[in-house]
């Protein structure tokens, strides 16, 4: 699941871009430290054996200048391609929302990329709302 997560972001950014190929070892680093974050939320679903879900979410800190001290992050989501359009997004953002509040979080924010329409659209049927969009300028240097 985790690797299905970095397909729709392959290309897009390139301060995301992987320095090597996208592995199950490698990715295994990277969960077991977000699992052991105790700021961070991570719901799997699950059919029969088989994981077909998870969504990532943490607690993040605003700087203290700001009135809202704490907010949601939703970091990562994916549904296996198999089992999209039976609610398995929606069932794991509705947990992650009631966990949220049981920590009195009351915003919760997320980031997509403008070429993802599937994520696009579930956030927004989930009743999350657009708010801005960034821009990245990539310096050509002939240093290179």
């Amino acid at each position: 699941m985790y690797l299905q997560f970095w397909e729709p972001h392959r290309d897009v950014d390139p301060l995301i871009e992987l320095k090597g190929k996208a592995t199950y070892r490698s990715h295994l680093a990277f969960a077991r430290r977000d699992i052991r974050n105790k700021d961070n939320l991570i719901f799997v679903a699950i059919s029969g054996d088989r994981v077909v879900g998870y969504i990532e979410a943490l607690v993040k800190k605003n700087d203290r200048c700001f009135k809202i001290n704490r907010y949601g992050w939703l970091n990562s989501a994916v549904t296996h391609k198999d089992y999209r359009r039976r609610g398995i997004a929606k069932a794991l953002t509705e947990k992650v929302f009631e966990a949220f509040e049981a920590r009195g979080i009351e915003h919760v924010k997320a980031t997509v990329y403008n070429s993802n329409r599937i994520a696009m659209r579930t956030w927004r049927r989930l009743g999350l709302k657009p708010l801005s969009t960034n821009f990245i300028y990539i310096v050509r240097c002939k240093n290179k």
